[in-house]
């Protein structure tokens, strides 16, 4: 299947993207991705010697992916995929080992412990591996006593390791935020601020952690009143949705106040039908989801804010402030899944995730079809079936995160069953010689993680500290590093 990008003229000469439609032509030629089925993939050593219930991941909530390829989200124990089965994994690419994190109080969901607590998630990660999510301690399925969790590898067993008098373990419970009873943390960033949800509204945090004990400042800055979902970049600005409407907020004065006027709204697209969403941003500001039309329907969209006024700028003909179906931007780009584009009147294109280089993931739903694709603003939109190896044995229904380097987490499912499975998806050929942390650029934090392991010997051929892969970090490595300097696009530029 090929794309073509349709294109409105919109002042002197600007084109701007407003569909995508697709067009009768034969299959992309070339396979594109590595695809990996993780839903029975190996426990860490500590978790079987811990005789702990390993997880399934076949559920379709996936939390995040980081630049070194970990995932965090949701997989379950038993084959009934009872909710209170529910816990959150962290899979580590490295070591092909998926962890069962647990809750905060030490359930792995042990089928042989009745009544089991409830559903618990890992939403989010960083790139030095922390995982936070919501730790539900009560049985069944409430929110009554969700509580945020971060938890960390500190001793880098690829899993949960528990405390022991005086020595803390490594799952950690945050603070609630001021007034709350209940609380999930839905992001965590690489400057060590997490977003925490809750039943007074959405605060983001700054955390520390050192030797295994986490601090927290008292002061929380308040962003919203109540949040659907929400997602944070690196330099703390927002992305969030409240009800039926998408929201960013971006610090302008650095007073971490949520001031009115540092508050965009999403556009609504159509007056008889007000409802936008938003799922992601990226470093460079870029904000992803979905806007509905007239016809109930639900066009993806990624919108950049090319002249920093904090606006969605568009050509809004008629004057009544929506961004209606006939109308361009030169900031917004939105696309569809079918020939119909953004006047749709059946299906649904939700864009879930956008990485550093401006490629986004989502999926395309109607009453007959999921199916996971990728937005490139050079190539357009592209189903992932179709980049694929023809032999890969599940329909990907579902793309939920990409990280810089390329990698996405999706769901697929095998025709004729109801079973989703979580797949990795990893680029053939396109990796950056010298980019150890997989963040799409060769610089400074490739040549600490040369320096940080400088002299010794890891396993050969260890993606990240020994690019060389003779099994020693030295002068190859360095000279590897050095010798692709500045290579890529640097993590925040568009």
């Amino acid at each position: 299947m090929l794309w073509e990008t349709n294109r409105a003229l919109s002042g002197a000469g600007n084109a701007t993207l407003v569909a995508v439609t697709l067009l009768p032509a034969p299959a992309l030629a070339g396979i594109e991705y590595d695809a990996a089925i993780l839903l029975n993939s190996a426990q860490p050593a500590f978790d079987i010697a811990q005789n702990r219930p390993g997880l399934t991941l076949h559920r379709s909530t996936t939390g995040a992916i980081n630049n070194p390829g970990q995932l965090t989200g949701v997989g379950d124990t038993g084959a009934d995929q009872l909710p209170q089965d529910a816990r959150p994994f962290f899979y580590d690419p490295d070591q092909n080992t998926t962890a069962n994190l647990g809750d905060l109080t030490g359930d792995f969901a042990d089928q042989a412990i009745t009544p089991r607590n409830g559903i618990s998630t890992g939403m989010s990660l960083n790139d030095a591996g922390w995982v936070v999510g919501v730790s539900s301690t009560t049985p069944g399925t409430g929110t009554t006593d969700d509580r945020p969790f971060l938890w960390s590898d500190d001793d880098a067993n690829h899993a949960n390791t528990p405390g022991t008098p005086g020595i803390p373990g490594e799952m950690h419970e945050l603070n609630l935020n001021p007034g709350a009873t209940t609380g999930s943390a839905l992001r965590v960033n690489n400057g060590n601020q997490v977003l925490i949800n809750g039943n007074t509204g959405l605060y983001r945090a700054t955390v520390s952690l050192n030797a295994g004990v986490v601090s927290e400042p008292a002061a929380r800055t308040f962003v919203a009143p109540a949040a659907d979902n929400a997602d944070m970049n690196d330099t703390g600005d927002i992305a969030y949705t409240s009800g039926n409407t998408g929201r960013v907020w971006r610090d302008l004065n650095a007073d971490s106040l949520a001031d009115p006027n540092e508050i965009t709204q999403i556009p609504f697209m159509s007056a008889t039908s007000p409802n936008t969403t938003v799922f992601g941003i990226n470093n460079a500001g870029q904000v992803v989801g979905t806007m509905r039309n007239d016809n109930l329907r639900d066009i993806g969209f990624v919108w950049t804010d090319l002249n920093g006024d904090n606006t969605v700028d568009f050509a809004d003909t008629n004057g009544n402030g929506f961004f209606e179906a006939n109308e361009t931007s030169n900031e917004v780009a939105r696309f569809h899944g079918d020939p119909a584009g953004i006047n749709a009147t059946a299906g649904s294109t939700f864009v879930f995730d956008i990485n550093d280089q401006g490629m986004a993931v989502g999926g395309y739903f109607d009453s007959s079809t999921r199916l996971a694709f990728i937005y490139d603003p050079s190539t357009g939109m592209r189903f992932l079936d179709d980049l694929v190896a023809p032999t890969f044995p599940l329909d990907l229904r579902q793309a939920d995160a990409i990280n810089n380097a390329g990698r996405i987490a999706a769901v697929g499912r095998a025709p004729g069953t109801t079973l989703d499975q979580l797949v990795l998806l990893t680029p053939l050929n396109n990796s950056i010689v010298g980019d150890l942390d997989n963040d799409g650029f060769v610089g400074i934090a490739d040549l600490n993680i040369v320096l940080g392991n400088w002299n010794q010997n890891i396993p050969p051929g260890d993606p990240l500290a020994d690019p060389s892969g003779d099994g020693f970090v030295g002068i190859d490595d360095l000279n590897t590093v050095l010798g692709n300097w500045n290579a890529g696009t640097p993590p925040g530029s568009p």
